[in-house]
């Protein structure tokens, strides 16, 4: 007989449940003694508490635009935070490229989010009708995975290298998909070009305009879009920055831009945007509304203000010397303790926040293997690789694992990756 005091919830909530980073995240808040190089939150020091301060108190010191700004806004979001986000974005695009385009791009297809993951939700709630295909590096965001999943889309994991996406592996894979009957599926290519979260790559701009025409190419029966997912741009640490995919498609007939302040200024202020083809923009407006009626009015003012201020650019300054050294520290610490080890190897990022390791073939270090739980148990917690792989295409490695060296100092980084190192030999 079942039990009927029991809640009887969607197929979704209960595929959402168990979600890996929760759990991961238990397991640090469990014992405050666990290293965790697993979330990846951002230094708790280097939060801009004066510069927000500043900003609130502008904010709010008109009694007019304070009313308005804890008012409800705009579905788009807030006219001023989207003019400058549209213009900092273009202007960057220029210096990178070193050319100037005429970027065809109108303010309502800016769109303001409480941060970027809800954009990615809300795109994939868009554009998937049950069984559509996402293409996707292998491996690739597995929180944007799990959303495709959940929804009853599906992914299917391409080849990579040290500079993300293979184009070629691209361009067979679509091939594939037409030859299956199965290119009518296919909605989007999912790329985190700058410092991918979780392999750490970046794909070089030649690369990412050949994957650009490859979703042309293949747009037959209807658009394939290019996702640009590009929430780590700003964390560069080394080499010089390198336009966005968007740049080599001014009009945005194929390109969809997300980007967020979370990991650049604040992830409490909860501020996103995206930049979004015309063809989309009454769809996505549409199903923003049955979420919200627009991303908080009040974190857009405090994020207009500072932008307006030209503090955003000074913090970011200040991030990138506190997160080099961290990352620095974190390839010291492998190259110290696993540089001779057999099967290990590791992609040296040069911005972001994110290190991909992998291991010898043998060591599982998946959810429910021994691998994690003596980890654990030594006193260090990361985010098992098998998580950030595709439903299909290539095969998941469940040897590799994603580290973060984001929230931890100098100090416990090369402590977690000393804990980590002496478990991986002890495997040996």
């Amino acid at each position: 007989m079942k039990d009927p005091s029991r809640a009887r919830v969607s197929k979704r909530a209960l595929q959402a449940a168990g979600q890996p980073i929760s759990q991961l995240m238990a397991m640090a808040l469990s014992n405050p003694n666990i290293i965790s190089l697993a979330a990846g939150f951002v230094d708790n020091d280097s939060l801009p508490t004066e510069i927000t301060k500043d900003a609130v108190n502008k904010v709010l010191t008109d009694g007019v635009d304070s009313k308005v700004a804890l008012q409800y806004g705009s579905n788009l979001g807030d006219e001023q935070l989207r003019s400058q986000i549209l213009r900092q974005a273009i202007e960057m695009n220029q210096t990178a490229a070193a050319t100037l385009v005429d970027y065809n791009l109108g303010l309502e297809q800016v769109f303001i989010t409480p941060g970027s993951n809800q954009l990615l939700f809300l795109l994939a709630d868009t554009l998937l009708n049950p069984d559509d295909i996402i293409l996707c590096a292998s491996p690739s965001y597995f929180v944007f995975i799990g959303a495709i999943k959940n929804i009853g889309g599906q992914t299917l994991g391409i080849a990579t290298d040290e500079m993300g996406i293979i184009p070629n592996s691209l361009d067979a894979a679509l091939s594939q998909l037409d030859s299956e009957g199965k290119l009518s599926k296919v909605k989007a290519i999912y790329t985190v070009p700058y410092f991918d979260n979780p392999g750490g790559t970046t794909l070089p701009s030649e690369r990412g305009k050949q994957i650009l025409e490859i979703a042309k190419k293949w747009s037959r029966e209807h658009k394939i879009y290019v996702i640009s997912d590009e929430a780590y741009r700003m964390l560069r640490y080394q080499g010089d920055d390198t336009p966005s995919i968007h740049h080599w498609d001014p009009s945005l007939e194929h390109t969809i831009v997300a980007g967020t302040f979370t990991k650049s200024f604040a992830p409490g202020i909860r501020v996103g945007w995206g930049f979004i083809p015309r063809d989309l923009v009454g769809p996505l407006g549409d199903q923003k509304s049955n979420v919200d009626f627009g991303a908080p009015l009040l974190a857009q003012r405090i994020m207009a203000t500072v932008l307006n201020d030209g503090h955003w650019l000074e913090h970011v300054d200040k991030l990138r010397a506190v997160y080099s050294k961290r990352r620095n520290a974190m390839l010291n610490a492998l190259s110290d303790h696993l540089g001779n080890t057999e099967g290990c190897h590791w992609h040296e990022t040069k911005g972001g926040l994110c290190v991909w390791l992998t291991l010898p073939n043998h060591i599982n270090t998946g959810m429910q293997g021994a691998f994690l739980k003596s980890a654990v148990a030594a006193g260090v917690v990361y985010v098992p690789g098998e998580y950030c792989f595709a439903a299909r295409g290539e095969p998941a490695n469940h040897s590799t694992i994603r580290l973060t060296f984001g929230v931890q100092s100098a100090e416990r980084i090369e402590q977690g990756v000393r804990i980590l190192s002496e478990q991986i030999k002890a495997w040996q």
